[in-house]
């Protein structure tokens, strides 16, 4: 009986802890998702954004312009990724 009591309890600590790390996880995409997540001021600036793709779009064609974009959100989501860490250190 000694040997399955202690594997019930091995078994009940392995689901506790597995229980924790997943809310660990949890807790920690939150914090990604806030870090990266557009600031409230964003919403002044998406009239200016859009009349600019508007205004671009023609000129330079949508594959081109698709790739600027493109690399463009790759850029702000870095930069946000560094100031939110930054803020964090």
């Amino acid at each position: 009986m000694n040997g399955t009591a202690d594997l019930d309890e091995r078994r009940e600590r392995l689901v506790a802890a597995a229980d924790l790390e997943r809310l660990k996880l949890g807790v920690a995409w939150h914090d990604v998702r806030v870090a990266i997540a557009p600031s409230p001021d964003s919403r002044r600036l998406r009239p200016f954004v859009l009349r600019t793709i508007g205004f671009a779009l023609p000129l330079l064609g949508y594959r081109r312009m698709g790739k600027t974009l493109r690399v463009i959100a790759v850029g702000v989501a870095v930069w946000r990724t560094l100031t939110a860490w930054r803020r964090i250190r």
